[in-house]
This record gives structure tokens, sequence and C-alpha cells, in this order.
């Protein structure tokens, strides 16, 4: 299901509730898409990438296996 900018979850990088925007920020952080100091909270990167990597949520689509 695609996701909306709106779209809340509970973080647990940032251990509180996110809109799909903060999280798709987070991401592009990660992707070096996006320089650090736009982000509302800072990230420790390495922290970041073992947790999302985890959560999975910042995936709009992902494909089912069958």
């Amino acid at each position: 299901m695609a996701r909306h900018v709106n779209d809340v979850h509970r973080c647990p990088l940032y251990n509180r509730d996110i809109q799909y925007g903060e999280c798709y920020e987070v991401q592009e952080v990660r992707e070096d898409s996006m320089d650090m100091k736009w982000l509302m909270e800072p990230i420790d990167i390495n922290k970041a990438n073992k947790i999302c990597e985890k959560c999975r949520w910042y995936i709009a689509t992902e494909k089912e296996s069958l």
C-alpha cells in the first residue's frame, strides 16, 4: 500500500510517532541524497541503518513473496 506524507507510525529510531514525510527524509539522509542538517532531529547514521532496515516502514510499496 502506498503511503501518504501524513501517515503516522511509531518510529523505533526516534522512539516517537512520526509522519511518513519525516521517515522519508531519514531515508534520504541514509542514501546521501539529503544533508542531515535539514532533519527535524539529528540521527546517528549507523544506528539508523540498523533500525530502519528492520522496521522498513519507509518502503511505500513492496511486492509480497508468493
